[in-house]
């Protein structure tokens, strides 16, 4: 394919690390994964598997030196490898300086102001003490939403605070806070842009979050909003990428209030949930864009060639241990239906075992099927 085979380094082999050496397998693509054991979801489909930590500077420069292209699965990697890494001339997705602005919510935040972004209004704060201040000082009324400014992501680090009793369950650490809007839907969309500015977007979803764990629970695709609303999403999307000169794939994740504003959450420099579906619903998936984004190739084609609805296979909340999926047969006797099992070994709690994406023309018998599906199926030990 290629005079020169250049070799993919990917930090992070979970479900989204698999998904991509997947799609780079139809172009015999040399993709390593850099994570902790060798018995993590993707370790079976890269080229080669190192066991190493990605959160490690030494052990992530140690890996990247022997690629040309380094890119993620997840925000959490070491960013001062990265920069180090860039500035022996490999080409890293996103940049580094990108990547520590999105891990920082506060960064975050402020990113989206600077360029006139629709966001909510936030406050940014270095301790649990000074946030407590801004209540007391009547800056801040409740309710409100808490966040972590580092390490929250899948629901973690997020807190709707509603109550006094609320504030003495918040942890130590620095935070924002931000309003409590009456959202109406949440959405999302994925962008890549390669770096001779070429861009695709994929279609509108809208998600339902799992009210306990705070976790992606389903997505529906097409989302179900008028055509101004997609087309202001593909608007921001495009704005973003362009004010920066991004390079990579991007989701963002949109509220929608019940007035009609929309307003940026947050975004993922890395392929996400968000895009799960189009593997089987679009001409080109999410993980085989983001393998054209870092070659800089043409971007594939994002139109819909069904709709779908999907769900995660959550562990219950009840076990802990080998994981077992009750309730296969249903899936292979239902037409149009797709599996996708993580092969993580143990399950527990919520955890993301894998996800079934039910799919088809009529929108309604898809959300019958999804339903009828999601109450047979069970993950335990």
């Amino acid at each position: 394919m290629y005079q020169k085979q250049p070799k993919i380094g990917i930090l992070g082999g979970g479900q989204l690390g698999k998904m991509l050496c997947l799609a780079s397998m139809p172009w015999h693509l040399e993709v390593y994964i850099l994570d902790k054991k060798i018995d993590y979801p993707a370790a079976p489909y890269c080229y080669e598997f190192v066991e190493g930590d990605f959160s490690d500077y030494d052990q992530v420069v140690a890996f990247g030196e022997n690629m040309d292209i380094i890119t993620i699965e997840i925000e959490g990697v070491n960013s001062a490898a990265l920069h180090e890494l860039k500035s022996m001339g490999k080409k890293v997705f996103p940049d580094p300086a990108f990547l520590d602005m999105v891990k920082d919510k506060a960064l975050q935040n402020q990113f989206f102001n600077k360029h006139q972004l629709p966001t909510t209004r936030f406050s940014s704060f270095e301790s649990k003490r000074e946030f407590l201040a801004s209540i007391e000082s009547g800056d801040w009324n409740l309710p409100l939403v808490w966040k972590s400014r580092f390490e929250g992501y899948d629901g973690r680090g997020v807190c709707i605070v509603k109550t006094e009793e609320d504030l003495e369950s918040i942890p130590e650490s620095k935070c924002i806070v931000e309003e409590l809007i009456s959202i109406d839907k949440e959405l999302a969309l994925i962008i890549s842009r390669n770096a001779n500015g070429q861009k695709a977007i994929f279609g509108a979803v809208e998600m339902v979050f799992e009210k306990e764990a705070n976790l992606l629970d389903s997505l529906l695709f097409p989302a179900d909003i008028p055509q101004a609303t997609r087309s202001e999403m593909r608007s921001i999307a495009s704005q973003l990428v362009d004010s920066i000169g991004y390079r990579g794939i991007l989701a963002i994740e949109f509220f929608l209030d019940k007035t009609g504003r929309l307003l940026i959450n947050e975004m993922a420099p890395r392929p996400h949930n968000s895009g799960h579906h189009t593997i089987e619903c679009c001409i080109t998936n999410q993980y085989e864009q983001l393998m054209r984004t870092v070659l800089n190739l043409p971007p594939g084609d994002t139109s819909a060639i069904q709709n779908g609805i999907m769900f995660n296979l959550l562990g219950d909340k009840d076990y802990t241990g080998p994981a077992i999926l009750e309730g296969l047969e249903e899936i292979f006797s239902t037409e149009n239906v797709h599996l996708h099992w993580y092969g993580k070994k143990e399950t527990r709690p919520y955890r993301k075992m894998g996800h079934v994406l039910v799919a088809g023309k009529n929108i309604h018998l898809i959300k019958q099927k999804a339903s009828e599906l999601k109450n047979k199926l069970k993950v335990v030990s």
